[in-house]
Formats: structure tokens, C-alpha cells, sequence
């Protein structure tokens, strides 16, 4: 189960609205400090999300909860969104080829055009069943457990300044 923390935002009966930052694994390896996406991962935030989450726990504004999603409906997700359309990609352009320039002996332009719209028919069909997966439990973030409210800086005792007088 992939995991994240996650602030509530707004709490209704039976649902929950959190707010979590979008994470990146770019910035993380060796060379970070000279690789130019690095230093543009360092510069520019992650962008929030907001998502709605059933849950009967009792919870208040301000609590950081940790949220999961199962790997499965990840990569099925992953699977359909980006593989799907570039199938019918490689399809379009294939059966383009095959018909304008093997059998017609046209230009390339046809190719292109078969690719551009077998590419648009696999996108559609992605999004029609995405929309039919929304309503899947097993696609939808679950509350994992709540942490509390985070530790505002106001009440921080810094310690090594007591220690060293």
C-alpha cells in the first residue's frame, strides 16, 4: 500500500476532505545538486491535492492523518491511463502505414492523421472506463490512521539554549 500523511481540511458526516502535497522522487540521488531538474524540483512545490474520504472516525480541522492506496489500483490505473493510448497508437500508425503508403502508395500524411485518431479514440475509451473505476471502493484513498494535530512552532522548547547557560 503506498502511504502518505495528509492534513484535514474539512470534515463533514461520513466524510473527510484532506489536503496532501504531491511528492516527487527527482532531488533525492547523488547528483541532485547539479542536475538542473533537481534544482527545479527544489524551487517549485509539489501541487496540492484535495480528495474526499469516507470515514466514521471522528476528526477536526488541523489533524494530519495518514492516507493510503493500494499498488494494484495504482499500476491498473497507471496501465489504463498510459498504455492504453499509446496502443492504439502504434495500431493507428500501423494500419495508417499499411493502408496509405503500402497499399494506396500515398504520403505520410495519412499515417499521421490514422495515428492522430486512433491515439484520440484510445484516450476516450481510457477516460470512459477511468470514470467507471471512480466509483470502484478499491480505487479510492482509505485512512489509514489519524497522527493528532501537528506541534505549532510557538510551543517548541528548544532545549540546547537551556542547556547551555
Amino acid at each position: 500500500m503506498m502511504r502518505t500523511l495528509a492534513t484535514v481540511t474539512a470534515v463533514e458526516k461520513g466524510t473527510v476532505t484532506v489536503s496532501c502535497q504531491q511528492q516527487t522522487s527527482c532531488g533525492h540521488c547523488a547528483s541532485r545538486n547539479s542536475c538542473g531538474t533537481g534544482i527545479v524540483t527544489k524551487a517549485m512545490p509539489g501541487r496540492v491535492h484535495d480528495v474526499k474520504i469516507a470515514t466514521q472516525s471522528s476528526l477536526s480541522i488541523g489533524q494530519v492523518v495518514e492516507i493510503g492506496l493500494s499498488e494494484r489500483s495504482m499500476l491498473s490505473s497507471a496501465l489504463l491511463i498510459y498504455m492504453l493510448p499509446l496502443l492504439f497508437l502504434l495500431l493507428g500508425s500501423g494500419l495508417g502505414q499499411w493502408i496509405f503508403v503500402d497499399l494506396a502508395q500515398s504520403n505520410e500524411l495519412g499515417v499521421i492523421s490514422s495515428a492522430a485518431i486512433a491515439t484520440t479514440l484510445g484516450l476516450l475509451i481510457a477516460r470512459h472506463y477511468a470514470k467507471r473505476l471512480e466509483s470502484n471502493s478499491e480505487y479510492k484513498p482509505t485512512l489509514i490512521r489519524v497522527l493528532g494535530v501537528p506541534i505549532s512552532s510557538d510551543k517548541l522548547i528548544n532545549a540546547a539554549s537551556k542547556d547551555s547557560e
